[in-house]
């Protein structure tokens, strides 16, 4: 089967999931909620990716562009109305304005001092989060008006399950036609080599800080969906454990691979629902996990994804050529 009719395939099951739920009749709300969920997590993992496995830039803090994106939907969902649409928009926009703290850092840092700044910018959006008890609540969180997005009543639990669908195949579109434009191959000429991509007319630092653009307004968009989804959002919705989360979905999945990044996403929810009457045993779990991946399976689920790797021209060698041809 060819992957695009595999594609459709998945989509087309996805879509007819509520149905089948519905036939079942048994705890259709619950695990639409749960499905649902795994999408605007699949979103999240797709948004982390174009910044790790498309441009090579640690990100441990990426919940904090997630915050950022719920709250700003829910904020204005409370004080003004705004529908979803306006809402995740706007929490997108939020999120990619807070990327630049760390697109410039990013700049003169990388591997692991990377990842600190951004863990750091993790941590303190969740406890300003906390502490801000007049525009976020603090601990008592914000709870939302019914969902509506463009006029259209959405609140129940298969709209939002449709709602969530629609956006992640947006998203995975809008992801792999960056891929291959002229951004795209930028982002992954700094990944291969900066020193090369400088060499070969890539502007390296402004290309670093438009990877990071473009990774927190996705991530921003799957935190405003989140905040209607679930109809309620609290700093410990955003802790560290979920920014860990976010970061084992890359990993596991394999970085640079859209259906990578997918699968990541629905080994770590399935591990996180599975272990989430034990308190730290579904990050005990991932955990090992990435030590496994990364020791014996770096190429991580994305590597099964492979036929006959073998076969194909290097990756490195494609990405060189077509940056020196846009140069």
């Amino acid at each position: 089967m060819s992957k695009n009719a595999l594609v459709i395939l998945l989509v087309a099951a996805c879509a007819l999931l509520p149905l089948v739920l519905q036939l079942l009749g048994q705890r259709q709300v619950y695990w639409l909620f749960v499905v649902s969920e795994l999408f605007i997590l699949a979103i999240v993992a797709v948004s982390l990716d174009l910044l790790m496995g498309r441009s090579g830039q640690i990100s441990l803090g990426h919940s904090g562009f997630v915050a950022l994106g719920a709250y700003s939907s829910a904020i204005l969902n409370e004080r003004f109305g705004v529908d979803l649409f306006v809402g995740a928009l706007a929490g997108g926009s939020l999120a990619a304005l807070a990327s630049l703290v760390l697109g410039f850092p990013a700049t003169r840092l990388r591997g692991h001092y990377l990842g600190i700044v951004t863990l750091g910018f993790g941590i303190a959006v969740d406890q300003i989060a906390l502490k801000w008890d007049a525009l976020t609540g603090g601990d008592q969180g914000i709870h939302l008006h019914k969902p509506v997005l463009l006029g259209l009543d959405v609140a129940t639990p298969v709209r939002m399950y449709y709602v969530a669908l629609v956006a992640l195949v947006v998203v995975v579109l809008l992801v792999w036609r960056l891929t291959g434009t002229r951004v795209g191959r930028a982002f992954a000429a700094i990944k291969d080599s900066e020193v090369a991509a400088a060499a070969m007319g890539v502007p390296v630092a402004r290309t670093k800080v438009l990877a990071f653009i473009c990774s927190a307004f996705l991530a921003g968009i799957a935190g405003g969906i989140y905040a209607f989804l679930a109809g309620f959002v609290a700093p410990e919705d955003f802790g560290i454990d979920s920014s860990l989360l976010y970061f084992a979905m890359v990993i596991i999945g394999g970085m640079g691979s859209i259906p990578g990044a997918i699968g990541g996403a629905v080994v770590v929810d399935a591990v996180k629902n599975a272990a989430a009457t034990v308190s730290g045993l579904s990050l005990a779990i991932l955990g090992g996990m990435i030590v496994l991946v990364v020791l014996f399976f770096p190429g991580g689920l994305k590597a099964l994804l492979r036929r006959h790797p073998a076969a194909r021209t290097s990756v490195a060698e494609r990405r060189s050529v077509a940056v020196a041809q846009d140069a």
